[in-house]
């Protein structure tokens, strides 16, 4: 199981790709409003609603990284396009 996106990381992804609530919403089979809600962290997001919303981002190429470091919270959690060759430090989530 992929781990779950959080809101931050939701609206930095779709920033990236130039998608509004309602266009990724639409895209990913979710309503508008439930993204929303997970965006702004007013609901815990479903692990349906995380494997859509990934499997939109992985069709554009957008990975989720975070430092490579042992921890069970995530250490520098960002976004990025999805590199050619895979670079050593960063861990995808």
């Amino acid at each position: 199981m992929s781990t779950l996106l959080t809101g931050d990381l939701i609206r930095a992804a779709r920033a990236l790709i130039g998608l509004s609530q309602a266009e990724l919403a639409k895209k990913a089979g979710i309503t508008q409003k439930a993204l929303g809600e997970f965006e702004l962290g007013k609901r815990p997001i479903t692990a349906r609603a995380n494997e859509k919303l990934r499997r939109v981002f992985d069709e554009v190429q957008v990975q989720f990284i975070a430092a490579n470091i042992e921890a069970s919270h995530l250490e520098g959690a960002g976004v990025r396009w999805k590199p050619l060759q895979p670079n050593s430090g960063i861990k995808t989530i």
